[in-house]
Formats: C-alpha cells, structure tokens, sequence
C-alpha cells in the first residue's frame, strides 16, 4: 500500500514518513483545556467560585487573582505566582477552608495591635460643656410673650 513510489512526491510513502519523524497519534499527549476567570480575594480570604468560596493565604486579601480552571479543580494566581489550589466541591453556600491559609494570621494582628497601642493616644478628649446658667425668670418672660 505504501510501499510504491508515489506519483506527486516521486517518493515511497513509508520511507518519507520514516524521515519525517512524526509522533504517532497515540504517543501525542493530550490537549489541556484551561478555563482562567478573575476574581478578587475578599477582605476575609476567600475567593468565590461557582457559588463556594475557597480560602486564599491571608497575605493577598484584597488583590485580584486568576483561576486556572481544569480537570475539577483551579489553581488560584495572583501576579503570575501559583498561589494555592482547591478541588472544585460540589453544591452551593460552601466555605472551603485550608488552615495553612491563616497560619501566623493571629500572630500579624497582635502584632499590629501592640504597634498601635504603643504609638496613639485618644484622637478625641471629652470634657464637661460649657453651659449657660440663667434665671427661670428669663423663660417665664418668653412664655408670656415678653421680652427681657
């Protein structure tokens, strides 16, 4: 079958091929379908996805990431740097929680709270109102009309 000469290559067909050094259809690994969506992490560390949330490491509260989505799960990246990953859970009001995301959480907001312990003071001081003192006679005028 493929071993005459063919008439457009002047070539035998198996032997062309041998040269080519093409990779049989079987050997070709599959082709990988991503899905990348944008969300920003929440004050609280999570980002939602399909009605879940999924925890984000405290420290990229706030920015904006992308999820690399495949396979059932999504690699979260913020700045081209693969954060974390999460298993993509079934359902919906889910909170998917990874403990090493809030590690030394505790530890930064004491720290913070010394820090501004330390260094304020009240912005504001109350103190007692200055208050005029009058006669009752004063009001009795104005109830009557009059004047003083």
């Amino acid at each position: 079958m493929n071993s005459s000469v063919h008439g457009t290559t002047h070539e035998v067909p198996l032997e062309r091929f041998k040269e080519e050094n093409l990779i049989l259809l079987d050997q070709v690994p599959p082709y990988k379908v991503v899905k990348i969506e944008t969300r920003k992490v929440s004050r609280d560390c999570y980002v939602s996805y399909l009605g879940n949330k999924y925890s984000v490491p405290y420290k990229f509260a706030g920015r904006t990431a992308e999820l690399h989505v495949s396979d059932g799960k999504f690699q979260i990246y913020i700045d081209n740097e693969n954060i974390c990953e999460h298993e993509i859970f079934p359902g919906n009001c889910r909170v998917i929680r990874k403990k090493e995301h809030f590690q030394g959480l505790m530890s930064e907001i004491l720290k913070q709270n010394s820090i501004c312990r330390n260094t304020s003071q009240l912005p504001i001081q109350f103190s007692d109102p200055d208050v005029e003192k009058r006669s009752l006679e004063v009001y009795e005028a104005f109830s009557q009309g009059g004047s003083v």
